[in-house]
């Protein structure tokens, strides 16, 4: 900083010293002469005191003397004068005291004013201040310096947020900030890097400790590093300087790249690996050969939490658990009665720090022949008019034995335009699409990736519905015939969030479809200026939802799926080195796709909702939204059910009412005593402000002359 002033205090003397010579001549030694010095210093933080003083330094007298700012030199704004024109001075006469001063100024302020003076001949003479001689030009360079001490301290204290023994993603880092000054300073402003903290602006009373708190949220990088980092510090106008935080606890060994203020260890443990393979044993040689059984769900338990991951690409598992305790591992979980695993089970029990490592493989095998073929069609973006629109088909074999056969797309030739697909189509129509396959493995998955152009206004808008039929054969002798078929409806969006949530069956369901799955895609993108090198995704998992029935489906990249204490689901994104938007916004984005079944007895009135927060690297998560499915109010007709629909659900502020079929109508929304609370027509159904009700459940009614229509809306 020192070296700075330096370089300010040449930079303007140069400046000043070119003008002196450029624009005004002054006579220092003989007559006529004139001399000025000027001193500042701070009276408060905001307010800057000059004294300045003039001084006849020749042999005659002077007349019409003025000061003004130097042009040249005005750092953070002019000085404001205290005085006028002084109308003579006499050979040697000086006056001394004379005040200027500057409001709302900086911390280092640098300014300087010239003094002008008429001679006897009627010529104009003039010298730049300088703060202690009359003969010099030295800029006048104040420095705010506070009068009194300060103590401030920062406290980590990590807490396993989700009670499950293990450092993971859910836990925190509860921050607490304290201050103590001798004196009082207002406009104190908090700064921390890694945490949001709260009530963060403040006024501080002098000898009274001012205390607040933030809280961390783990992130995977922390986990990789085993470390949390923050560099924080507090400030003031008041102060003009940047205080950092004292570490309660320092870690005087800990690693340190990046200098920070605050290193917080997240434990002297680490945990356990249980880790191995799962392979199907379609050769029946006990999977010495076994295909790779990708996506199998591998669950331990210690008698109090399950602790699950599934299967990679590769057919390998790794299950982090606490240092201590008996774990029984099973791969059986939702298997089916067809199928049977060697081992069954197998015991451990879990001890050390040093990350041990228990090797547990599985072999699957079965005695009797079954075919079972499941599809699903995923959006990986959303439709919106003029821009492409990709899917992506996945087709897996569930059952026993090998598979041969066809997948066929159906969609809308007057809504969308087939831009092309891999690997390419067997056959086509107008409006559909057909793949054939041969040899699909027992729990061999593939995909089709599809891509559509989406038609423009008028003949495409936001707020339609496209529709997508997929079947695949065969389906004679297939175990579960029904999961054969997929429809996919998708409402073409005008714009989107990047990271966001969807539901594919939609935000209504009838009461047949509640024992089938819901399918759910999440979405993310790097917005960032670098690449990201990991990526998690997490949800707390609905209670309305049967997570036993949780089945992971596909993602962008490859990913590590956990569950934790059976509703804390964790994809973790290693290495992936997702592009940055700026850089190659193509492959910026990345997402996943599960599936799940409601709980049993899910009914009328229920609400299944999901959302997730994505972390990448060391930043706070983004929320996604939160996508619901309910059962479609019995009373009402299909019709209007098909016709109208409303979004976003939950919502925050406004809420659309789509009507598909413009329809005249008339809504309100009640509260749950039937309490009408707003109202309106279709015509200001695009934006309906619901800002002013309060958080929890409401009714929308919806009339036309078709019939009446009841949905359900939450307010968060």
């Amino acid at each position: 900083m020192r070296n700075l002033y330096l370089l300010l205090f040449l930079l303007v003397n140069c400046i000043a010293s070119a003008a002196n010579t450029n624009k005004y001549s002054n006579a220092r030694a003989n007559n006529p002469a004139i001399g000025i010095t000027m001193f500042g210093w701070y009276n408060s933080p905001n307010e800057l005191n000059f004294s300045i003083s003039i001084k006849n330094l020749g042999d005659e007298t002077l007349t019409n003397i003025s000061v003004a700012n130097n042009p040249n030199v005005s750092a953070f704004g002019d000085l404001l004068l205290m005085f006028g024109p002084i109308p003579s001075l006499s050979p040697g006469q000086e006056m001394t005291n004379l005040q200027a001063m500057k409001i709302g100024t900086q911390c280092l302020d640098y300014s300087q004013v010239i003094v002008s003076a008429t001679t006897s001949g009627g010529g104009t003479i003039s010298d730049f201040s300088s703060v202690y001689s009359y003969y010099s030009d030295e800029v006048t360079y104040s420095h705010f310096i506070f009068n009194g001490q300060i103590d401030s301290v920062q406290e980590a204290v990590y807490q396993d947020l989700n009670s499950n023994s293990v450092v993971d993603l859910g836990d925190v880092i509860n921050y607490t900030y304290t201050i103590t000054s001798t004196a009082n300073i207002n406009n104190v402003y908090i700064y921390d890097n890694n945490s949001n903290v709260s009530n963060q602006y403040f006024n501080l009373v002098a000898h009274v400790p001012y205390t607040v708190t933030a809280v961390h949220n783990l992130t995977t990088a922390d986990l990789n590093s085993g470390y949390v980092y923050n560099q924080s510090h507090f400030s003031s106008n008041e102060i003009c300087y940047d205080f950092p935080f004292a570490d309660s606890t320092p870690c005087n060994n800990c690693p340190n790249p990046g200098y920070s203020n605050i290193v917080t260890p997240l434990s002297d443990l680490v945990p356990n690996v249980i880790t191995g393979q799962v392979r199907y044993n379609s050769n029946a040689d006990g999977c010495a050969t076994g295909a790779s059984f990708v996506n199998r769900r591998i669950t331990t338990n210690n008698g109090i939490y399950d602790y699950s991951s599934y299967t990679d690409n590769y057919g390998a598992y790794k299950i982090f658990i606490p240092n201590s305790g008996n774990f029984t591992t099973s791969a059986l979980v939702n298997l089916g009665a067809n199928f049977t695993s060697t081992p069954t089970s197998v015991g451990i029990t879990s001890s050390g720090a040093d990350m041990n490592y228990y090797g547990t493989d599985f072999c699957i095998s079965s005695s009797t022949n079954v075919s079972d073929l499941n599809v699903v069609l995923v959006n990986i973006n959303q439709a919106i008019p003029g821009f492409e629109a990709n899917y992506r088909i996945y087709y897996t074999n569930k059952g026993s034995t090998n598979l041969n056969g066809s997948v066929q797309l159906v969609y809308q030739n007057g809504k969308l335009t087939f831009a092309n697909a891999l690997p390419v189509q067997n056959s086509a129509t107008s409006n559909s699409l057909t793949w054939d396959y041969s040899n699909l493995l027992p729990f061999e998955s593939r995909y089709i990736d599809v891509n559509f152009n989406v038609l423009t206004p008028p003949t495409v808008n936001a707020g339609d519905i496209l529709n997508f039929n997929l079947t695949a054969t065969p389906t004679v002798g297939d175990a579960t015939p029904i999961d054969n078929f997929f429809t996919l409806n998708q409402l073409v969006r005008s714009s989107y969030d990047p990271n966001d949530k969807t539901v594919l069956e939609g935000a209504y369901i009838s009461q047949s479809q509640a024992s089938d799955y819901l399918h759910y895609v999440t979405r993310f993108q790097n917005t960032g200026t670098y690449y990201a090198t990991t990526v998690s995704v997490k949800e707390v998992l609905d209670p309305k939802l049967d997570w036993s029935t949780f089945q992971p489906i596909g993602s962008s990249h490859n990913a590590r799926v956990d569950i934790k204490n059976g509703n804390e689901l964790t994809y973790t994104f290693s290495n992936i080195h997702l592009n940055y938007e700026s850089n190659n916004e193509p492959e910026s984005h990345g997402w996943l796709v599960y599936k799940i079944k409601p709980i049993n007895g899910f009914t009328i009135g229920d609400v299944a909702s999901s959302r997730s927060d994505i972390y990448f690297d060391y930043n706070v998560p983004i929320v996604t939204n939160t996508v619901t499915t309910q059962i479609s109010v019995l009373s009402t007709s299909n019709f209007l059910k098909n016709n109208f629909s409303v979004y976003p659900n939950p919502a925050t502020n406004y809420i659309t009412i789509e009507n598909k079929e413009s329809l005249d109508f008339e809504y309100e929304i009640l509260d749950v005593n039937g309490k009408q609370l707003v109202k309106g027509t279709n015509a200001d159904s695009r934006q309906v402000d619901v800002s002013s009700l309060q958080k929890g459940f409401y009714f929308i009614s919806i009339k036309a002359n078709q019939g009446k229509s009841v949905y359900k809306l939450i307010k968060e």
